[in-house]
C-alpha cells in the first residue's frame, strides 16, 4: 500500500491553509460598503459575500475551524511519515515554518494589501467549507454563548469601554478595519465619558465684543479677529454672554445692528455627548459653559465637539498653527 508524500501533503495543507487565510482577511479587510456594491455588480451565483454581511461570524468561523482541521491533520501525517533518525527533527521544524510562513503570514499580508482583488476569487468556494462544517460550527456557538453567559454571571465590574477598546485593537490586528476607521470609532466610544470642561475654550482665551459696539467696530474687530463666530457680552463681562454673531450676520444688516443669534449654556460636568444632542436639535454652533456660581467656565463649538469625534476639522481658512486670542475679562 502506498503511503503518501509528507512533503506532498504539506505542500496541499499550504496551498488550502494559504487560500482560507486569505479569504478570511480579505473578507474582513473590505469594507461593508464594498461588499455590498460588489454583491449588486456580482456574477450571478456570487451569494456567499451577501451570506457574509447577514451572517458573518459563521462564515469566520467556517474558515478558522478548516484552517485548524487542515493544520492537525497534515501535522500529523507529516509526523506519521516523515523521514526516521536524526533528520526527522530538522525535517518538521523545516514544515511548521514552511506552513507559518507561506500558509499564513504571506497570505495574511496579501490579502489586507489587496482584499477587492482577491474576494471575487478566493469567498465563493468558502461556502462549501460552511456547509461542510456546519454541525460544528453550531457547536462551537453554542459553548461561546454557554462561555459568554458564565462570564458575565461571574463578572459584572468589567469596563465596557476598555473592553471595546481591546476589540477595535485587536481587529485592526486582524485586518477588521483601517487604522483611521479605528480612531474614529475609538473617539466615539471615549466621546460619551467626556464632559464640556475636558474640550472646552477656557474663559482666559475667550475672544467676546460687548453690544455696545457700534456697527462698524464690530464688523472691523470680527474681520480682525479672522473668527466667523463670536459672542456678544453685555457690560464687557463674559458672566453675561447674551448670544453670538456670525460674520454673515454682519453683512447682511448692511450697517444695520446685526441681529444675535441664542447661544445656549450647560454645565461644565455635561457630558459631550448630551450638549452635541441638544446643540443639533436647537441648530446651535457655540454654547457657553457655566461653573456651579452661574459663572462662566469657557465656550464649546459644534466643531469642538465633532472634532473629538473625527479628529481635526481644518478648512481652507485655519492656518497651520491655531491662533489664539485672549479677550479681556473683568
Amino acid at each position: 500500500m502506498n503511503t503518501p508524500s509528507p512533503t506532498l501533503v504539506l505542500l496541499v495543507a499550504v496551498v488550502v491553509v494559504a487560500w482560507l487565510t486569505a479569504a478570511s482577511i480579505a473578507v474582513r479587510s473590505a469594507s461593508r460598503i464594498w461588499l455590498r456594491h460588489w454583491i449588486e455588480h456580482r456574477p450571478a451565483g456570487f451569494d456567499v459575500a451577501e451570506q457574509y454581511l447577514e451572517r458573518p461570524t459563521r462564515l469566520i468561523l467556517a474558515a478558522a475551524a478548516a484552517n485548524a482541521l487542515v493544520t492537525v491533520l497534515a501535522g500529523a501525517i507529516v509526523t506519521a511519515w516523515a523521514p526516521r533518525g536524526p533528520a526527522s527533527a530538522a525535517y518538521i521544524v523545516v514544515a511548521v515554518l514552511f506552513l507559518l510562513i507561506f500558509g499564513k503570514i504571506i497570505p495574511r499580508a496579501v490579502a489586507r494589501r489587496w482584499p477587492a482583488r482577491l474576494i471575487p476569487i478566493l469567498l465563493p468556494p468558502l461556502r462549501i467549507v460552511e456547509i461542510t462544517l456546519t454541525p460544528l460550527i453550531a457547536l462551537s456557538r453554542w459553548v461561546e454563548r454557554f462561555a459568554a453567559r458564565e462570564e458575565r454571571a461571574i463578572d459584572h465590574t468589567h469596563d465596557g469601554r476598555d473592553g471595546i477598546e481591546d476589540l477595535l485593537r485587536e481587529g485592526e490586528l486582524e485586518g477588521v478595519g483601517a487604522r483611521d476607521e479605528i480612531a474614529i470609532i475609538t473617539g466615539v466610544v471615549r466621546f460619551g465619558e467626556k464632559t464640556l470642561r475636558d474640550v472646552m475654550t477656557p474663559r482666559a482665551q475667550i475672544f467676546a465684543l460687548d453690544e455696545s459696539l457700534s456697527p462698524g467696530e464690530l464688523a472691523r474687530r470680527i474681520a480682525d479677529s479672522a473668527y466667523s463666530r463670536v459672542p456678544i457680552t453685555r457690560h464687557d463681562s463674559l458672566d453675561e454672554i447674551i448670544g453670538m454673531v456670525h460674520a454673515f450676520d454682519i453683512l447682511r444688516a448692511d450697517g444695520e445692528r446685526p441681529t444675535l443669534r441664542p447661544v445656549p449654556d450647560a454645565p461644565a460636568d455635561t457630558r459631550c455627548d448630551d450638549l452635541l444632542y441638544r446643540m443639533l436639535r436647537a441648530s446651535a454652533h457655540l454654547a457657553v459653559v457655566r461653573e456651579p456660581d452661574g459663572c462662566t467656565a469657557g465656550i464649546v463649538t459644534l466643531e469642538d465637539l465633532l472634532e473629538e469625534l473625527v479628529g481635526d476639522i481644518r478648512d481652507e481658512h485655519d492656518d497651520v498653527g491655531p491662533a489664539t486670542r485672549t479677550a479681556s475679562t473683568p
